[in-house]
């Protein structure tokens, strides 16, 4: 038999390796992972009596609404001219701004496509704008995704050809002639998503190589998702397995989500009842029965549009730069004079989204029912998430609110947590209203939590469903027993991490 330098049978490797590329043309192909279901985590509001009324009026009341979370323009330009200098400082801030670094709305943004892939089955019925009813079930939904904190959206790519245990990272092109800055300092050529090359189909044309493409839909979330390939691969440079290194990255994601990320967005006292004491109120004692909750997916952790700034300081060659310049089919562009991958100088400089720097980072804007940027823009997110909620039968806000035995915001305590511009097109739901929008108005209550965190309705749903979630994923860091190698995982950290990879 043939053997290694030092005994070893080299069959079991180059077995690896062929498994490997097999699913790596598998996922290229369109293979995808099991389906899985969605649920209602509190299903004794499914009845009509807990909903928004079911006719063609509440369409066009949800539409009047949706309008009027579009941050006004007047707000808007007092924030340019506050901004807008001949030579802006970096990390400027604005009106609107909360306490949390910037970086974090996109790892909100992150977490939910990680959880949540949406198809529905050929005989589903369509979750339309026309339609004025709810579903009558929710049978016709599936998840693509695992529905727990595996970071399925990483790990459904391909791996490197060349190193099959290392994920498969793109390179970027280079600066074009007379661009003053290139990369950021200490940062390496490999900082893209792989991608498939120039392409008369649209849908291929430098698409990202992964079966989800969400996280290439803009610079900061796709560079995020580049972090994650790339501490994969500094885990696999400290000699570990692929698996192994699987592992130990979902275990620190899982400790991010647990006890970086929930502390920055839910209410304290809420929060900590539900790590000393596990689920109140929603529990799963079989991995089994776990089911992705409409509540949770379709309102409570629709925070990213309210967090999103509408400009950023993303390096120094894009300083107070509107959030539409960093989409990345804007960057890519078309013709054949454009770059073959992202150019090197729109790699991200994270300092300014994380407490890197002396400076403070720029921060994330304070969670409230307003969306910035551009109206348009901000009026179709409204309209989609609000539409959205109304079909997949959510319980309003205050149903919930009763149902976990709190005081729920109505009438006049809900108009009084809203902006004055809001408060006309609120009125048709005083008191039942969207459960996306009451969690909103809940956090930038100014008599709560003024947009520093979450209410108590939105605290108990991603609080209870985040570590049910975590409990039943793979290796999870919640199980009996199960002790971490590490001592804390940040957001910081897992860019830190991913830096490793610069320096190889």
């Amino acid at each position: 038999m043939e053997m290694c330098a030092g005994g070893q049978d080299p069959r079991p490797a180059r077995h690896e390796a062929i498994g490997e590329r097999v699913r790596a043309l598998a996922l290229e192909s369109g293979a995808r992972p099991a389906d899985h279901g969605f649920g209602f985590m509190f299903p004794a509001l499914c009845g009509p009596a807990h909903r928004l009324t079911p006719e063609p009026r509440t369409l066009k009341d949800l539409a009047r609404l949706a309008a009027v979370m579009a941050e006004p323009q007047d707000k808007l330009q007092d924030t340019v001219q506050d901004t807008v200098q001949d030579s802006p400082p970096p990390r400027v801030r604005s009106a609107g701004d909360g306490d949390l670094p910037a970086a974090y709305t996109y790892l909100v943004e992150f977490l939910r496509n990680d959880l949540v892939w949406e198809r529905r089955t050929p005989d589903a019925p369509g979750l339309g704008p026309d339609a004025f009813a709810p579903l009558p079930s929710l049978a016709g939904l599936l998840n693509r995704r695992s529905g727990g904190l595996d970071l399925d959206s990483i790990y459904d790519a391909p791996r490197d050809p060349q190193a099959v245990r290392r994920m498969l990272v793109g390179t970027v092109s280079p600066k074009p002639n007379g661009c003053p800055h290139g990369r950021p300092p200490r940062t390496g050529t490999a900082n893209d998503l792989p991608r498939h090359p120039r392409s008369s189909e649209p849908g291929r044309d430098r698409a990202p190589r992964m079966s989800d493409a969400r996280n290439d839909e803009h610079l900061i979330l796709g560079q995020l998702h580049v972090a994650f390939l790339k501490a994969h691969n500094a885990l696999i440079g400290s000699g570990l397995s692929f698996e192994a290194a699987r592992r130990a990255l979902r275990r620190r994601f899982q400790w991010m989500v647990l006890f970086d990320l929930l502390p920055k967005l839910c209410a304290p006292d809420v929060l900590e009842n539900v790590m000393a004491q596990g689920p109140r109120l929603w529990r799963v004692e079989r991995p089994a029965a776990l089911f992705m909750p409409v509540e949770l997916s379709a309102a409570a952790l629709v925070l990213a549009p309210s967090m999103r700034r509408a400009s950023y300081d993303y390096n120094l060659n894009f300083r107070n730069v509107e959030h539409s310049a960093l989409v990345t089919r804007n960057v890519l562009g078309g013709g054949r004079d454009r770059p073959e991958t992202l150019p090197e100088h729109h790699v991200i400089s994270w300092e300014g989204f994380l407490p890197f720097a002396a400076e403070a980072p720029q921060r994330a804007r304070r969670l409230d029912t307003v969306i910035s940027g551009a109206p348009e823009s901000a009026q179709a997110v409204a309209t989609h998430h609000l539409l959205r909620g109304f079909r997949l039968g959510l319980p309003t806000g205050q149903a919930l609110a009763r149902h976990l035995g709190l005081k729920p915001l109505k009438d006049d305590t809900l108009l009084a947590a809203l902006p004055d511009h809001q408060r006309v097109a609120a009125l048709p739901f005083c008191e039942a209203t969207p459960l996306w929008f009451y969690i909103l108005a809940e956090a930038g209550n100014p008599e709560g939590p003024a947009g520093r965190h979450l209410g108590p309705v939105g605290s108990r749903i991603v609080a209870e469903a985040l570590w049910t979630l975590a409990l039943h994923s793979d290796a999870s860091i919640l199980s009996q027993g199960s002790l971490p190698d590490f001592a804390r995982f940040s957001l910081s950290d897992l860019i830190l991490l991913a830096a490793e990879e610069d320096g190889r």
